[in-house]
């Protein structure tokens, strides 16, 4: 593990948390300043999670009660899952996005949350009926592995600034990932990303229940806001600190560019087809688990209703169900 030291003198520690999904990581990082510590992004409520927690507390010789603070980036299970443990232990507030904190009581709150609404959204677009019980359960399932819900929370907003182990951050909103994703950043060019810019993947883009009704076109908007702050490194919630954000920025915009020009040569022919076929001939080459399988058909929505919103695809409705055709 490499430990990174700011411009400002923090010592910034990342841990990579295990996940169980092709995705096999998370980063989570805790920053230093004097004797103070903050959390950033937490992990799955897991038996893994919480010993590598533990494990690496007990190599820096750190005590629980040093926590000042855990900050989420986004509600992600992968990045809320383990707050309300690290609440337990520490004592510390959670400070997150209340917009993401509602995202996931509307999925997985066990009195009122309703997992069916990711099912029951894709169905008009073309995904199989039959299958639809298979993500219900597939969303049910995130219930166990973010549980407890954390008790104190904070909620935070773009445009404050947000003390981070003595040093003040800019919370910046960098929606598309999510649709209140938060990232921040310090003047000394420190970025705690979160998602919303990764060293060697594309984050997923998705089209969900009551999100973002074009969030592609947001995603993109947000890429270009990164280039105007200058940033000078990256800590990404999946893989390593990086530099040279506008050549990831580019790198990132040529790949959707490439995928929406894919999609629009699949409805050359004139004919109408829904998400689902759209969806199978652009993930033809890989077999994708249920996890896999939303992330994918949300990501082609996305792309979808990105073209027809600008106009340059269109929709047509057949027995309740969207078809796209050019």
């Amino acid at each position: 593990m490499e430990i990174y030291m700011s411009e400002s003198k923090q010592l910034i520690y990342p841990l990579s948390q295990p996940l169980p999904y092709s995705l096999k990581q998370v980063t989570c990082y805790v920053v230093k300043g004097d004797s103070k510590l903050t959390i950033i992004d937490t992990g799955l409520h897991t038996k893994q999670t919480s010993d590598t927690w533990k494990q690496f507390f007990f190599e820096q010789g750190w005590s629980w009660n040093q926590v000042e603070r855990i900050v989420v980036t986004h509600y992600h299970p992968d990045h809320y899952g383990f707050a309300g443990k690290l609440q337990e232990w520490s004592g510390a507030p959670i400070y997150m996005a209340k917009t993401e904190f509602d995202q996931i009581q509307s999925f997985w709150n066990r009195n009122n949350g309703n997992p069916k609404q990711v099912s029951s959204f894709f169905i008009p677009y073309g995904f199989p009926e039959h299958r639809s019980s298979q993500i219900t359960r597939h969303m049910e399932e995130f219930r166990a592995v973010i549980e407890p819900h954390p008790q104190v929370i904070k909620w935070i907003e773009s445009g404050e600034e947000l003390d981070i182990s003595g040093e003040k951050y800019e919370v910046i909103a960098t929606p598309g990932h999510s649709k209140g994703h938060l990232s921040f950043f310090h003047h000394d060019g420190s970025f705690f990303a979160g998602d919303v810019i990764l060293p060697s993947v594309t984050p997923n883009i998705p089209l969900l229940p009551d999100g973002d009704p074009n969030p592609l076109q947001t995603f993109l908007d947000t890429l270009d806001k990164l280039k105007q702050l200058d940033i000078k490194v990256v800590y990404p919630a999946h893989g390593e600190a990086f530099h040279l954000l506008e050549k990831r920025v580019e790198e990132i915009k040529a790949h959707h560019e490439r995928r929406l020009d894919k999609l629009k040569s699949f409805l050359l022919d004139g004919k109408i087809q829904t998400g689902f076929e759209i969806c199978e001939k652009l993930f033809a080459h890989r077999p994708l688990d249920i996890h896999n399988l939303r992330f994918a058909f949300s990501e082609t929505l996305a792309h979808l209703e990105f073209l027809r919103i600008n106009g340059e695809i269109k929709q047509t409705k057949v027995d309740n169900v969207y078809h796209y055709y050019k």
